[in-house]
Parts: C-alpha cells; structure tokens; sequence
C-alpha cells in the first residue's frame, strides 16, 4: 500500500480524484525538484478513494496537528513591530525544518510553480501530496510548520500589544509630567512678569511723585532767591528746568 493510502488513513482525506493523477505526480515532482535535491522515483501508489457523496471538497486532519508543539516562548520581541518579512519572527521563535527541508515555504513554491500554479485548488493539492509521498515526506510535518509558524505569529503580535500598552502607559505619564512642570512654568513666568509689571509701575509713580517734590523744592527755593536778586532768578522752576549755567541746559 502507498503512503499516501497511509495518509488517508491517518486522517488526512484527498476528497478529489483526478483521472490524470499520473502526470500530476510527475508536474509535482518537477516542482519539487526547485526546491530540493531530485527524489528517488517514487513507489507505486494507491488511488485514494472518492469521498463520500455530498462531503464538501478538502482534507480532514487529525487534532494533534493543531496541538503541535508551540514555539519558542520569548519574554520580550526584538523585532520591531514595523518588520515586513517574518523570518526574523519564525527566527525568534526558534522554529526550524524537519530534516527533509519541507515546511510551508518550500511547499508555497511547489503551488505557485508553472506547471501548478493555474490547476484547480485540488489538483494542485493532489499534485503536490504525490510529490511529497515521492519525497518520503509526511503531509502533516507541512501542516504543523504552518501551525507552529502561526502560534509564533500570534505571540508575536500578543508582545507587541503588551509593548503597545506598556509604552503608551509610559508616555501619558510623561505627558503629565510634562505638563504639570509646564503649568508650574508658566505659573513662575506669569509671577515674574506681574512682578516685573509692579516694579515698572512703582518706579513710575515714586518718579511721578518725585517730579511734585521736586517742583515744590524749587519753589520754595525760587521764593526765598527772590528776596535778594534783581531781574532773573537763578532757580529753575518746572518739570525739566535748569538755572543758568546748568549742563542740562
């Protein structure tokens, strides 16, 4: 019996059988050999058996697929949430191949070859499960990459939520911060300008209140003066005046 019969009977079910199976193989395998070294010529395989009527079209796994070992846990992610490529996250997460070389990459390439890429989704998938079964290949060490890659990717983001939250945390923090030394700024400028504003209004009304004095002084002065000279009095009366003499003048 094949292997893949022996698939099928693990669970995964190839619910389309195409009457050209034959050269599918062959399509796949010339796919395969893009990827990977040529395989040895593949054994002689059991057609697998037509689904059952009224069964929608696709392959049935079993749940220990979805429960593939996890990847790596990382405490915190070094790669930056901007990153395009997740090869560096796959990295992170130290998910590796199988020794056969086959995980979801390799098997995207097989899709996507020319001689696949414009068949029916499930001519393409009966080409390439021929193909792995020629490269001694489980079908289901395809699909656990693909679940472990996926576990990564959504540890990935569920980190860089966490840093998401702690940083935004940090930064309305600092906005506060900032803004409460802001207001006790702009408090102590209000303070010094008012204070600034009072002091210019003193010094102009102690010089407002000089100029009376002053004036006053003068007058008294002219008014004694003028007991004793004839003709102009040498004292100066009146904002800005000068006696004779006097530099101001």
């Amino acid at each position: 019996m094949g292997r893949l019969s022996d698939l099928v009977n693990k669970g995964v079910k190839l619910i389309v059988v195409d009457p050209e199976a034959e050269s599918l193989a062959a399509e796949a395998d010339a796919a395969a050999e893009r990827a990977t070294a040529p395989p040895p010529p593949p054994p002689a395989r059991t057609p697998a058996p037509a689904p059952p009527a009224g069964r929608a079209a696709g392959r049935q796994v079993g749940p220990s697929v979805a429960q593939a070992a996890p990847p790596r846990r990382v405490a915190q992610s070094e790669v930056p949430a901007s990153v395009d490529d997740f090869t560096a996250v796959y990295k992170e997460a130290g998910i590796t191949l199988e020794p056969h070389g086959y995980g979801v990459d390799r098997v995207a390439e097989m899709l996507s070859g020319k001689r696949l890429a414009t068949l029916a989704r499930e001519v393409k998938a009966t080409a390439v499960l021929a193909a792995l079964e020629a490269a001694r290949v489980d079908v289901q060490d395809v699909i656990e990459d693909g679940v472990r890659r996926d576990k990564a990717l959504d540890a990935f983001e569920a980190a860089k939520e966490r840093e998401l939250v702690e940083r935004k945390g940090q930064n309305e923090a600092r906005v506060q911060s900032l803004k409460k030394d802001l207001d006790e700024l702009l408090r102590k400028i209000n303070t010094e300008i008012e204070k600034l504003k009072q002091e210019s209004a003193d010094a102009e009304k102690a010089f407002a209140e000089l100029q009376v004095r002053k004036r006053q002084e003068e007058q008294r002065l002219f008014d004694v003066i003028a007991h004793f000279v004839e003709g102009a009095n040498p004292i100066s009366t009146g904002p800005g005046s000068a006696a004779p003499g006097d530099p101001r003048r």
